[in-house]
């Protein structure tokens, strides 16, 4: 059975589950891959401070691994929120619409400010794809963290 993938109208709530757990899985690997750029940040973070007497390029990297750091941890406090709301919507769309149970998500998530009228009515195949952009943000910053750490050690 061929499934428009931009039609919330026409998926199943099998359908509507699995993408939902597709959407964990995305997260999960980008909490992880978040978690690791941290550590790699608070150790590019002390090669920095080691080194910083010898050199300004050396604070300047560590203001920089510091502030990688910062969007980092925002991002796996969105990254560890987001796999909760999608691991829940995955279960409710085992029984339930699509429709009805991604309207009653945005209403849920208006009343806490956490979105503004504007973003209900995306689709579940919108919110797969918006969640799994999480995962190539995070290996992005982690590749920049490896980026300094390499100058911080090529550099001495």
């Amino acid at each position: 059975m061929s499934v428009p993938m931009h039609d919330d109208h026409r998926l199943d709530a099998a359908a509507g589950h699995w993408m939902a757990q597709a959407a964990v899985g995305g997260l999960d690997g980008a909490g992880r891959v978040l978690w690791a750029g941290l550590v790699l940040a608070l150790i590019n973070l002390l090669l920095a401070g080691t080194l910083s007497p010898a050199g300004q390029v050396y604070l300047v990297l560590g203001i920089v691994a510091a502030l990688l750091g910062a969007v980092q941890l925002w991002l796996l406090i969105r990254v560890t929120i987001d796999r909760r709301l999608f691991a829940a919507l995955a279960e409710a769309l085992r029984i339930a619409d699509p429709v009805s149970t991604l309207a009653s998500l945005d209403q849920a998530l208006m009343l806490l400010g956490w979105a503004g009228p504007e973003a209900g009515g995306r689709s579940l195949v919108q919110r797969v794809r918006g969640a799994l952009r999480f995962l190539h943000w995070a290996a992005g910053l982690a590749a920049l963290q490896l980026l300094v750490a390499l100058l911080l050690l090529l550099l001495r």
